[in-house]
C-alpha cells in the first residue's frame, strides 16, 4: 500500500479520536422511508414521457465534524426496461452502512420488500477507493427504490445527472479547517442554487449518448472530489494536489512511483549490457530497449502504481499492469544513458483531466516521455503491435504530465499519426453483373495498428476471411496475401482476389454499380440538431478508394458520378471525387480527409451538413448502358 495513503488513513483515524461524536442535523430534501403518496402513483414522469426510470431524488450531505458522509437516493421505476436502475453502484468506504427498501403499490396500498445483506456487496476499486454494489429486492414496473448509504470520508465522486431523468440532486460539504478538498466539476447543466459549499440541480434531463464521444461521463454533470491537504497544527501538514507540483512531487516520493526508479533492479543489468554491446547509437538502443520490453505481457490492468511486488518481480514473471511495463521501460533507458522519465495520464475511459484545476485521483496510467537530441519520443510497451513513437488510443486524452526529478512538465497528446487507409479496386464487369479483379488495402499509422489488432483476433487466415465474406454482401475471396504484419514501422498490406455478386444492379439495358464498394458511411452518424458534446474522432482521417473498372464490348457509361470538391471552413475535413471515363475504362477517385481529431460544439452544424453531402455522395452511382 502507497505511504502517502497510509498516512492519509492513520490522520484520519486520529482525527476520528479527537473529535465529537455527535451528527449536526441538516434539514433533507427527503427522508428515508417516507415516500409521498404522489410518486407511488406517477406512472410517466411528466417532464420526460419516455423516460423508463427517474431520479426522485439525490442527496449528501458532510458533516466535517465527523467526517461522515450520508448519501440517500430515490428512484422510481416507470418502466420495464428500467428495471435495471435496481442494481447500480456508488462510491463508498470499505466500512459502509447500506439500509434500502422497494416500495411497490399494491391495492392501492404500499408494500414493503427491505434490503438484505445479499443484495450488498462493497468492492475495492484502487488501493484507496470503493464502491457499494447494491441489487434491490422485488423490482418491477411501478416500484420506488430508497436507498440510504454512511461512511466515513467523502465520495470519489458526485452525480448531478444520469443516463436517466433526475428531478432534484443536493450536495452539500461542510468546511473543515483541517481538511482541504477539491472539486472537479465536469458538465454543461447549470446549477438550480449554488454556495461555497451547497450545490443543486433540478429536473436534469437524462444523459444522451452520441456518436463519436470521448467518454459519456466526460460531459455527465459531476463533482470528483478528493482530499487535496491535510494540516493539523503541531501533528501534520501535508499537501496531496493543492497543485500540480504538489502532485508531481508525490509522485515522484511514492514508493510505488518514483520509489521504484531508484532501486536497483538486477535483473535489467543483463538486458542493459547486452544492448549497449550491440549499439552506441541512441535510436538504435531505444528501439532495442523497446522491443525487449514488450515481452513483459500487460495484464490489462490500468494503475498509475507499480504494483506490490515491484519492477523485479514484474520483468523476471514476464508479466504486469502497464506501470510495471512502462517503468521498466523507463528505468532500462535510464540505464542505457538515454533522458527518460514517467509520464502521467487519464485514459479515455477514466475520464479528462479537468482542465483548470489539479487532480491526483484522477490520473491511472503512464508511459514514458523520452528526449533523444532534438527529438521527443512517448512511448508505451503494452501492445505487441504499437510502433515505437505512437500511443495506444486510449491514452490519446488531452494532456499529459511528465515527472522529472525536479520539475514536471505538461505534454499535448494530440496524435500526429493518422488513422489512413488506401483501397485499390481494379474489377472487369461481367454482362451478367458479376464484377472480378483485385482488392488491395493498404493501411497506416493508427489505421494499421487497428487491423493488425483486429487480424489478431481470428484464430487463423481462414477464419478472417470467412469474417469478410459475411461482411460484405456478395463477396467471394479466391486469393489473399498479407505483408509486413509484423513489420511495425511499415504500412499493412492486403492483396485480394475477388468476385462480386449483387452488387451491380440490372434494370432493362441498364447496370447500375455504387463504385465504393467498401468502408462507406450509409447514413449520417450526426442526427442531433444541436449537439453541445465535441465530436472526438480520436485521430485525423485519411481515407482513399480508386475504383477501376473495365467495362466489356457492347457497353458504354451512361453516367459518371459528378466530381466534386468539399471542404469545411480551414479545411478542417474534406473530401472530393473525381471520374474519367476513357476506351472501356472508368476510373474514380474518393478521397475523405478528417485533419483533426476534435470538433467543438460551433462546428457541429458544419460537420453535420458535411456527413450528410459525404453520405449522398458515397450512395452516387455509375451508370453503364448496353449499346
Amino acid at each position: 500500500m502507497k505511504s502517502n495513503i497510509i498516512n492519509r488513513k492513520l490522520v484520519l483515524a486520529f482525527y476520528l479520536l479527537v473529535t465529537a461524536v455527535s451528527i449536526s442535523a441538516q434539514k433533507a430534501p427527503m427522508k428515508y422511508g417516507k415516500i409521498d403518496q404522489a410518486d407511488l402513483e406517477m406512472k410517466v414522469y411528466p417532464k420526460d414521457s419516455s423516460a423508463s426510470a427517474v431520479v426522485l431524488c439525490n442527496y449528501g450531505y458532510f458533516n466535517s465534524n465527523q467526517l461522515q458522509f450520508v448519501h440517500q437516493m430515490r428512484i422510481k421505476i416507470l418502466k420495464e426496461e428500467g428495471k435495471d436502475q435496481g442494481n447500480f453502484s456508488v462510491p463508498a468506504s470499505e466500512r459502509a452502512t447500506v439500509k434500502g427498501q422497494t416500495v411497490n403499490l399494491e391495492n392501492g396500498k404500499p408494500v414493503i420488500t427491505k434490503l438484505t445483506k445479499d443484495g450488498i456487496f462493497i468492492d475495492r476499486i484502487t488501493k484507496d477507493v470503493y464502491q457499494a454494489r447494491v441489487a434491490m429486492p422485488n423490482v418491477k414496473a411501478g416500484s420506488i427504490l430508497d436507498i440510504e448509504f454512511y461512511y466515513t470520508g467523502l465520495p470519489s465522486y458526485w452525480s448531478f445527472q444520469k443516463d436517466i431523468p433526475m428531478r432534484w440532486s443536493e450536495l452539500i460539504i461542510e468546511e473543515n479547517i483541517n481538511f482541504s478538498f477539491r472539486k472537479n466539476p465536469t458538465g454543461y447543466i447549470p446549477f438550480s442554487e449554488a454556495t461555497n459549499n451547497r450545490w443543486v440541480t433540478k429536473d436534469v434531463p437524462a444523459f444522451k449518448t452520441e456518436p463519436y464521444i470521448n467518454n459519456y461521463e466526460n460531459y455527465l454533470a459531476r463533482f470528483y472530489i478528493e482530499l487535496s491537504s491535510i494540516h493539523i497544527p503541531g501533528y501534520l501538514y501535508k499537501d496531496y494536489a493543492t497543485s500540480w507540483g504538489a502532485v508531481a512531487k508525490t509522485l515522484r516520493m511514492d514508493e510505488d512511483f518514483g520509489g521504484q526508479l531508484n532501486t536497483i533492479n538486477f535483473s535489467l543489468n543483463g538486458l542493459e549490457k547486452e544492448i549497449k554491446n550491440s549499439t552506441t547509437v541512441p535510436e538504435e538502443r531505444l528501439v532495442k530497449a523497446y522491443d525487449a520490453i514488450k515481452k513483459i505481457k500487460w495484464n490489462k490492468n490500468e494503475s498509475l502504481w507499480v504494483s506490490g511486488n515491484g519492477l523485479n518481480y514484474s520483468f523476471n514473471k514476464k508479466i504486469g499492469n502497464e506501470a510495471d511495463v512502462n517503468m521498466n521501460l523507463v528505468l532500462l533507458l535510464r540505464k542505457l544513458g538515454i533522458d527518460a522519465s514517467p509520464m502521467v495520464l487519464s485514459t479515455r475511459d477514466n475520464g479528462q483531466l479537468p482542465p483548470y484545476s489539479v487532480s491526483l485521483d484522477r490520473l491511472n496510467y503512464v508511459v514514458a516521455h523520452v528526449i533523444i537530441g532534438e527529438k521527443t519520443y512517448l512511448l508505451d510497451a503494452t501492445e505487441d503491435y504499437l510502433p515505437l513513437g505512437m500511443l495506444p488510443e486510449r491514452a490519446i486524452n488531452g494532456r499529459g504530465l511528465v515527472v522529472k526529478k525536479e520539475t514536471e512538465e505538461w505534454i499535448d497528446l494530440t496524435p500526429t499519426k493518422k488513422n489512413k487507409s488506401v483501397i485499390i479496386l481494379n474489377l472487369k464487369l461481367a454482362p451478367e453483373g458479376t464484377l472480378k479483379g483485385s482488392w488491395g488495402k493498404t493501411t497506416y499509422d493508427y489505421g494499421a495498428l487497428d487491423q493488425r489488432n483486429h487480424y489478431k483476433t481470428f484464430n487463423s487466415e481462414d477464419e478472417y476471411l470467412k469474417s469478410l465474406e459475411s461482411k460484405y454482401l456478395g463477396l467471394s475471396i479466391d486469393n489473399f496475401k498479407l505483408i509486413s504484419l509484423d513489420s511495425l514501422h511499415k504500412p499493412l498490406q492486403e492483396e485480394f482476389t475477388i468476385t462480386l455478386k449483387n452488387r451491380a444492379t440490372k434494370s432493362n439495358n441498364l447496370i447500375y454499380i455504387n463504385p465504393i464498394l467498401f468502408d462507406k458511411y450509409t447514413e449520417n452518424p450526426f442526427k442531433a440538431e444541436q449537439r453541445v458534446y465535441p465530436v472526438d474522432f480520436t485521430t485525423s482521417i485519411d481515407r482513399t478508394q480508386i475504383f477501376m473498372l473495365e467495362i466489356p464490348t457492347g457497353y458504354s457509361v451512361e453516367q459518371l458520378p459528378k466530381n466534386i470538391k468539399m471542404a469545411l471552413p480551414e479545411n478542417t475535413a474534406s473530401f472530393q471525387m473525381t471520374s474519367t471515363y476513357m476506351e472501356k475504362n472508368v476510373q474514380i477517385l474518393f478521397k475523405l480527409n478528417i485533419n483533426k481529431p476534435v470538433f467543438y460544439q460551433p462546428e457541429y452544424q458544419n460537420l453535420k451538413a458535411f456527413f450528410d453531402e459525404l453520405v449522398k455522395k458515397q450512395s452516387e452511382m455509375l451508370i453503364i448502358k448496353k449499346d
